[in-house]
């Protein structure tokens, strides 16, 4: 196995990685000795490190030789990141038909860490429109998608993610943690949540909730486009296919639940989102 140095090389993590890789192309248990004959590492180190992999849960003795395998963590781990991969790849084509029923840019976002990475974009057939690039990182407060996730988080989690104090972008962010966290209360609500030039000058948003099958918010999709390509007449059409693609795209994920059927059923021109469109028209 051929080192490569780099000037950020740290000898100990490059070690473990190179067990970690060996063990993971290998079928049977590798015991100390083994492992470093193969690995070039000497046998009081390859020790140190698979007792500490041991301890983190990352691998496991086997029973009957003694030896060395990688345990289900690393495969808890590989489906966390094969979920995200789905959910991009299920969700495209309703992204697609978004775009295309309402004749802007649409995206999905997803939690990582302490902001919302986005994991796709589609583009509308328009000859001028809003680009977003998938990959980028993002503030939950201050975008749809974000709102759209942590409205369905216990608020001692929401607390946990957000910073006391919210960073201001335009003069319409909410930087009051405790607003902010009312307001998500209609966002559980209605399903839709709003980013009305909070993020950008001149950008609105509208976003739902995408669930999984234990009923979890793990993503938010919807529209994002330049406020002058906004008419709030088209406000109900726009809400109501945005709801549609987070149903579309949560039912293929496992949820079965009702939350947008009674919404959709439910949903007419007296629904209070007279603010928000005040707001981005």
């Amino acid at each position: 196995m051929k080192k490569i140095k780099t000037m950020y090389s740290v000898p100990a993590v490059d070690r473990m990685l190179d067990i970690v890789e060996f063990l993971s192309s290998n079928r049977d248990p590798s015991g100390i000795t083994e492992l470093s004959k193969a690995l070039k590492i000497n046998t009081n180190s390859i020790f140190r490190i698979m007792k500490r992999l041991v301890e983190r849960g990352y691998v496991e003795v086997d029973p009957g030789s003694g030896k060395y395998q990688l345990s289900t963590k690393f495969f808890t781990i590989g489906m966390s990141l094969y979920t995200r991969f789905e959910l991009r790849k299920s969700a495209r084509k309703h992204l697609e038909w978004l775009s295309s029923k309402t004749g802007e840019t649409t995206q999905i976002h997803i939690p990582d860490k302490g902001q919302m990475l986005v994991l796709d974009t589609v583009v509308p057939h328009a000859s001028y429109f809003l680009q977003v690039i998938p990959g980028s990182r993002v503030y939950y407060h201050c975008n749809a998608f974000g709102k759209a996730v942590l409205a369905f988080m216990d608020e001692k989690n929401v607390r946990k993610i957000l910073p006391k104090k919210l960073p201001s972008l335009t003069k319409n962010t909410i930087t009051d943690i405790n607003v902010f966290i009312s307001q998500l209360a209609n966002v559980r609500k209605t399903g839709i949540a709003f980013d009305a030039e909070e993020y950008n000058y001149g950008v609105f948003c509208i976003g739902a909730p995408v669930f999984d099958i234990e009923g979890k918010a793990v993503a938010g999709l919807g529209i994002t486009g330049l406020t002058g390509r906004y008419h709030s007449s088209d406000s109900k059409k726009i809400i109501r296919a945005v709801l549609e693609t987070a149903r579309k795209v949560s039912s293929e994920t496992g949820y079965d639940g009702d939350y947008f059927a009674k919404l959709l059923s439910n949903y007419n021109s007296h629904t209070n989102y007279s603010k928000e469109k005040n707001k981005v028209s």
